[in-house]
């Protein structure tokens, strides 16, 4: 078997050295393209939220004003409550 001399060492430690910091590289690439994917994911899950939240705030607003339109108030007020508009001799102005 040969041996090696000073520069041989050098040389293959070296090597040694680049090849191990490529792999390296290579393991944060592979991390790096994995935790992106997963924001990606997170953050598409977000906005597919967002839009249900804008659409159940659009429905409770439209159901709002439907339940507090004035011709369901005074359907109501007739109905349950009994209550009439009064006549024009029932009115009283306050000054």
């Amino acid at each position: 078997m040969a041996k090696l001399g000073e520069f041989q060492w050098r040389w293959l430690l070296i090597m040694t050295v680049l090849w191990l910091l490529v792999m390296l590289s290579a393991i944060a690439v592979v991390n790096s393209t994995h935790q992106s994917r997963i924001k990606l994911n997170q953050l598409e899950l977000a906005k597919r939220m967002t839009n249900g939240y804008q659409v159940a705030w659009g429905q409770y607003l439209l159901e709002q004003s439907t339940l507090a339109s004035y011709g369901r108030v005074e359907s109501v007020a007739k109905k349950q409550l009994g209550m009439k508009t009064p006549a024009a001799n029932e009115l009283v102005i306050l000054k």
